[in-house]
């Protein structure tokens, strides 16, 4: 009986120490939603993935890296954004980006959702810039009362190719459209 039990653990056990095959980092990232962003097309649909899956880091790897270009990011929020919240978008960075998404995101309760829907065209510059101008509608299904869960109205992505190759939005401009609530209004609610 005892090496009838020890047989059995013995057999059982070996499966305990067997090592898996890892995941290839391109399944790992496209799991997440992320492409590697060799056009401008990409680099908006890793910008919707990153919403939708709420996934931090990805949303940041749309914006420029000034490790990889000499661009800076740069965030121009709607004129009466600019007036109300004036201390909050002074020095508005990819830091205060960061910040506004994580805080976003820990208030949208498992289950809620989040989408990013764009409609636009770009306009290109040479073979490593362009822009995109679109109307823009974002839901975060969030649960802080008094903030508006949908923000819409019009942007320019100013995107540049990067030195590894990679399309990244360098500079967000946001318009409001009349008496609509605007993402530079949602950025203001969630950036403490």
């Amino acid at each position: 009986m005892r090496i009838t039990f020890l047989l059995c653990l013995a057999f059982i056990s070996c499966q305990l120490f067997k090592t898996r095959s890892p995941e290839t980092p391109t399944e790992v990232t496209e799991q997440l939603g992320w492409k590697q962003p060799i056009t401008p097309e990409i680099t908006l649909e890793n910008l919707r993935n990153a919403i939708y899956y709420r996934n931090t880091e990805n949303y940041i790897r749309c914006f420029v890296d000034s490790n990889f270009s000499d661009k800076r990011f740069t965030f121009v929020p709607t004129q009466e954004a600019q007036i109300q919240y004036p201390d909050i978008f002074r020095n508005w960075s990819l830091n205060s980006e960061r910040n506004y998404f994580n805080n976003i995101k820990t208030n949208v309760p498992q289950g809620g959702t989040s989408d990013l829907v764009l409609s636009g065209s770009f306009q290109s510059f040479g073979t490593d810039e362009a822009v995109y101008y679109a109307s823009y509608l974002v839901n975060f299904q969030h649960v802080v009362k008094d903030v508006p869960q949908s923000a819409k109205g019009n942007l320019q992505f100013y995107l540049v190719s990067d030195k590894n190759g990679n399309w990244v939005i360098y500079k967000w401009i946001d318009i409001k459209i009349q008496n609509e609530f605007s993402w530079s209004e949602l950025k203001a609610k969630f950036s403490y």
